[in-house]
């Protein structure tokens, strides 16, 4: 069955991102220091292959089968583009309508459970990455409030 799994860069001190992150500056300013250790793109989109020990990390969280993100870290990472190394991406959406995917990659649904519902059987055998430091929060709060959590 597929386990959830955080996975996101932080400082020690608690921190995901600079100050001042928004659409068009999304980590932040200075927030790039939380990411150094994947080293520079190695392509025109950001993809990242570190070298030892960050790069077996690193490809042990890529190796999942869907994606979950909360909207504003979806938005502020430009919707990566429409791609999360090719897996579906599902995005709990409400308020705001959402714009046009940019591939059939992306998913916007309701809420949280049906993101994580779906993602979990999209993600088959693997594990569903999660995305979102308020995202994480309403998943944590969710799990303890239903029982979707077992299935």
């Amino acid at each position: 069955m597929a386990k959830s799994v955080l996975y996101m860069s932080m400082s020690l001190d608690g921190f995901i991102t600079g100050l001042d992150d928004g659409p068009g500056n999304g980590l932040g300013t200075g927030g790039n220091r939380l990411h150094e250790w994947l080293g520079e793109p190695t392509s025109e989109l950001p993809h990242f292959d570190p070298p030892g020990l960050s790069g077996q990390v690193f490809a042990e969280g890529m190796a999942t089968g869907a994606v979950v993100v909360g909207r504003k870290t979806f938005d502020y990472a430009n919707h990566w583009g429409g791609d999360h190394h090719g897996v579906p991406i599902f995005v709990p959406t409400r308020g705001n309508p959402p714009p046009a995917p940019q591939s059939g990659w992306v998913h916007y649904v309701p809420d949280v459970a049906t993101a994580m519902r779906e993602a979990k059987a999209a993600a088959g055998e693997k594990d569903v990455m999660v995305h979102g430091a308020s995202l994480a929060q309403s998943l944590l709060r969710e799990a303890c409030s239903t029982s979707w959590r077992s299935t």
